[in-house]
């Protein structure tokens, strides 16, 4: 069986993921240097911590107050702001907590309230800096299937990990593909993410509303850039097996508020055949 092999608790790479190169500036407001360089803090103190406390323990509440103060941090971007910053706030923040929500048992009540008002702020900014370009509501009924044909190897929920050799959510469908088949756009939306995702390799994120997202993974190489609004049926790149796969194939998911949801369930039919090898 094609399948990937990603953690949900993978650490992203400043550098990798946003190609973002470090200056000096003088300090002042929260931008783009101050804010990478606390994300960077909390990112490494968060993964220091996780490594030390057993799977399923309550969080600690010296993390938890690290999660508030590094939302204050998000909540104070200026007007001086680009869309890279939005973006990777947006993106760090929101694997932080799905990480911590795969190692501890409960994320207190503050934390996970204010962080999931941050993100919708965050996705609210990027969408309304869409290039002029008005989002609608998104009706994942009405969306398209990012292959032809579309045919699952994998699908949404718990199942056996394919390296690991234990039982994990999988987050969306793995689709059959071959290398360099286009990877089309869903619906209309605008790109929050174009990048590498360790894990994921390379991945392109749609937001198409101030709540559905979309994600593509594995990819081969993209064809879009953050900010930029695309049309359904765009190609936003190819697929591939990059990140930690175990073979050619698009991992594509659907989210509501961050949320993941089934595919299978929330997309027309593809008339798809579910294939084990």
């Amino acid at each position: 069986m094609t399948a990937c092999a990603s953690a949900p608790i993978d650490r992203l790479d400043p550098e990798e993921v946003l190609g973002a190169a470090r200056t000096t500036t003088k300090a002042g407001p929260v931008g783009s240097v101050v804010l990478l360089e606390r994300l960077q803090h909390f990112v490494d103190e968060a993964e220091k911590t996780r490594a030390q406390v057993t799977r399923g323990a309550p969080m600690p509440r010296a993390h938890a107050e690290a999660w508030l103060a590094v939302l204050d941090d998000v909540d104070a971007l200026t007007a001086t702001a680009t869309m890279l910053d939005f973006v990777r706030a947006r993106l760090w923040l929101q694997t932080a907590l799905e990480a911590d929500g795969a190692r501890f048992g409960d994320v207190p009540l503050d934390v996970s309230t204010r962080s999931q008002r941050t993100l919708a702020g965050l996705t609210m900014k990027l969408v309304s800096s869409s290039r002029g370009k008005k989002l609608v509501a998104a009706n994942p009924a009405t969306f398209s299937w990012p292959v032809d044909p579309v045919v699952v190897t994998s699908p949404w929920g718990e199942r056996l990990h394919p390296v690991h050799g234990e039982y994990r959510f999988h987050a969306g469908v793995d689709l059959e593909a071959v290398r360099t088949q286009p990877v089309y756009a869903v619906a209309p939306g605008v790109v929050a993410f174009a990048g590498w995702n360790q894990g994921h390799g390379k991945q392109v994120e749609l937001q198409h509303d101030a709540h559905v997202s979309t994600r593509y993974s594995h990819l081969s190489g993209w064809s879009v850039q953050p900010g930029e609004f695309v049309k359904r049926g765009d190609v936003l790149g190819w697929a591939g097996k990059t990140g930690t796969a175990t073979g050619v194939h698009l991992h594509f998911e659907l989210r509501r508020d961050g949320e993941s949801l089934d595919p299978e369930a929330e997309l027309p039919g593809p008339g798809a055949v579910m294939v084990t090898r």
